[in-house]
């Protein structure tokens, strides 16, 4: 890229822009590109990601960007409207940052929102890959310590897995929500609150308009979010699982059936 020289960089995902342009922690107030300014986009938390400083602005003249996730208390705070959780489930890959961040954030709201989290991680093998066979055992040990719903956040693991992570969920009793509304429409889970990825890639398609044909400084955008998302509820799997939304949620929700 350097070599190449373009006028704008867009990077995809947490590893992908930490990768290519570097944490504050590494590199301070610069860029790991030099002086090509650079636009991040689909990254969950890219101030616990230590990408910037803040999301007014991000304390990099040459980098901006936008962020995708719907906040843990949004998520909840509707979840709530269906079903509430004494003990919530989460599984986590100890090699995705996003992953941990997102559990850190659960943990802090969980007295608030009053329920417990009930933790597990899924063990590394000497290559640093996860087996598949982990992972209806971390969900039936999840179950065996009374967790009575599981929540998956952020997790490109399980995300890629959702087919097998849901059906082995719903084979235990288990409603799964997410943050993806994949794991809704492709792989049966209960309901998701979440962004449209194509919408987030038109909020980065203006801060790279400004910044490409209007000369505006990257570091001077504010870090964008949507302000609209989608709640997802498949009713099949409510059928199944005999767990029925509130009315509240199904005047607004998109329905899978």
């Amino acid at each position: 890229l350097i070599a190449e020289g373009p006028d704008l960089v867009v990077t995809w995902g947490t590893s992908v822009s930490r990768a290519i342009l570097g944490t504050i922690e590494n590199n301070g107030t610069a860029s790991a590109l030099g002086d090509i300014p650079a636009i991040f986009m689909i990254v969950a938390d890219p101030v616990g990601s230590k990408l910037v400083d803040s999301y007014n602005a991000s304390g990099r003249p040459l980098i901006s960007g936008v962020r995708n996730r719907v906040p843990e208390d949004v998520q909840l705070r509707l979840l709530f409207e269906y079903f509430r959780p004494e003990k919530m489930g989460v599984v986590n890959d100890p090699s995705e940052l996003n992953s941990t961040l997102n559990t850190n954030s659960l943990r802090a709201i969980s007295e608030e929102l009053s329920f417990e989290l009930v933790e597990h991680v899924y063990e590394l093998d000497d290559a640093g890959e996860i087996s598949l066979d982990q992972v209806p055992l971390a969900l039936a040990h999840l179950k065996q310590r009374g967790a009575d719903a599981i929540y998956v956040g952020s997790s490109s693991f399980n995300l890629e897995h959702r087919e097998a992570f849901v059906k082995a969920a719903n084979a235990l009793g288990l409603p799964v929500f997410s943050a993806y509304t994949q794991m809704v429409k492709d792989a049966g889970a209960l309901m998701a609150i979440g962004t449209s990825y194509a919408n987030v890639g038109r909020l980065a398609a203006v801060q790279a308009e400004q910044v490409v044909l209007n000369g505006a400084i990257p570091g001077e955008l504010r870090i964008k979010s949507l302000n609209r998302y989608s709640v997802i509820l498949n009713m099949k799997t409510a059928r199944e699982l005999s767990l029925y939304p509130a009315l509240s949620l199904l005047t607004v929700a998109e329905i899978v059936r």
